[in-house]
This record gives C-alpha cells, structure tokens and sequence, in this order.
C-alpha cells in the first residue's frame, strides 16, 4: 500500500472517530444529564486519587466561647437580663467555665447586644410607669441584680432627676401656666414632671380606696408610698396636699349648702 492510501486511510478513521464523538456529546440522557458529563462523573468516581486522606484540623470547629455566645442571645431573646444574671445562667446553670462565660459576655457586649446601662434605663422607666418605685428603691433592685452603680447612674439619666431628688408642688394648680426661670433646666423639668406624676398616682390611690375615715385612708396612702420607697418628705408634702383639698371641698359643700338654705 502506498504512502498516500495509508495517510487518506488514517485521516478517515480519525474523522470517522470525531464524528462519534460529537454525536456522544450531543446525546443526552432522558433526565436531562449530558451522556459525556455522566461519564467522566463515573470515571472519576471509580478512580483512586494518590496521596495521603484529608484529616479534619478543628480549625472552624465552634469554640466552647462559641457556644457561649450563641446561649446568651437564646437567653436575651427571652427577656432581657443583666451581665450578672448572664453569667450565673451560663456557669451555674449551663456548666461554662467562668473564663469563657465572660469572653463571651465580653464580646456581646463589645457588639451591643446586651448593656447593663440600658438594662437600668428599661427597668426604671418600667418600675416608674407602672408602679412609681422612687429611684432609691429602683436602685436598691438594680444592684442586687449586679449592675454597677455607674450604669445605674447613666441609666437614670432620662428617668429621674439628678440623685433621685423630687419636691411635690404644694400649690401645683395655681402655679403650673407661670413661667419659671429654671424652664432651660432639663434637670429642673424632670423634677417637677415626677413630682407631678407621683401626686397624681397618690391621688387616684386615695380616692381609689374608700373604706374608713379620712385619717385611715390618710395611713394607707403613706403606706402605699413607704412600700415604693418614698421618704418623708415627699410623703409628708403629698398628705399636705390631701388635706387642702379636703379643706377645699368642705368648704364647697359649706357654701353650696348655704346657697340652697337661703334659697
């Protein structure tokens, strides 16, 4: 056979080979799988890679601080709580080692999810609204809970005023449309708001409450704001009040009775 027969020969066959190779990689499977993808998936299956096994080093393996963490946002999710009231969950409760119980703590609280400072601001505001808990007896709960008393202090900012200090205004109705010169004093404003506020609590609480005679309803009022922890001050100016306007209605029906007598 001559050199060019062998070359036209060989050209066919190799030709001949594309030409199935192609219609191979045009078929498709009836799910939809290329037929030479499916091959070589099943080849390399079947194939023995060298070298040695990969062993698992733990490097993004979650840490015990890990864990830690994700516990403390399960517990906020709940209800919010302290620092302290954290770290007892985690190691009293959970079993963490102290050490990692306050890296934790300290990296959510590095991210503000959790602040003691906000904790006392929530707390206050809520013991005030609903139950008008002085800020030394809202305190006095705060610490036991461990809070610091500088993040009680901060948390305090916008609840009461500075120290705690509240002077009801014995004369309240006459003075409130006056203009004061302490109107540019925030300090000054929150002041006579709570003052306000408290005496308007002690008196739906006393009016609320009519068995017995004026003295008895007099006692437990001053009982009721001794549990809040008032001092006697503010007590003493709030039974004040109580007594003028007692004194006023008296002499209201007084004068009322006098009009229907001369009538």
């Amino acid at each position: 056979m001559s050199t060019s027969a062998s070359s036209a020969s060989f050209s066919t066959r190799v030709d001949r080979r594309a030409r199935a190779m192609d219609d191979d990689a045009r078929e498709v499977n009836e799910d939809g799988t290329d037929a030479s993808a499916r091959a070589l998936v099943d080849s390399l299956k079947s194939h023995a890679f060298d070298g040695s096994a990969y062993t698992p080093t733990g490097a993004f393996q979650p840490t015990r601080v890990d864990d830690a963490k994700a516990q403390i946002m399960r517990f906020l999710e709940y209800k919010p709580r302290t620092r302290r009231e954290l770290y007892d969950k985690l190691v009293d409760d959970k079993g963490y080692d102290p050490m990692d119980a306050n890296e934790a703590l300290d990296a959510i609280q590095r991210c503000g999810a959790q602040s003691d400072a906000a904790y006392a601001e929530a707390f206050a505001r809520y013991k005030w609204r609903q139950s008008k808990w002085s800020a030394w007896r809202v305190r006095g709960a705060l610490r036991q809970k461990g809070v610091s008393d500088a993040d009680i202090d901060v948390g305090f900012e916008t609840i009461f005023a500075a120290n705690g200090a509240m002077k009801v205004n014995l004369y309240e109705d006459e003075e409130e449309d006056e203009d004061d010169d302490d109107d540019d004093d925030d300090d000054a404003d929150l002041e006579r708001l709570r003052a306000r506020e408290l005496l308007q609590s002690a008196r739906a609480q006393f009016h609320r409450n009519k068995r017995g005679d004026f003295q008895a309803r007099i006692n437990r009022l001053i009982a009721w704001l001794q549990r809040r922890g008032h001092g006697g001050q503010v007590i003493r100016d709030i039974v004040t009040v109580m007594k003028r306007e007692r004194d006023e209605r008296s002499e209201d029906d007084d004068d009322d009775f006098a009009l229907r007598f001369e009538d």
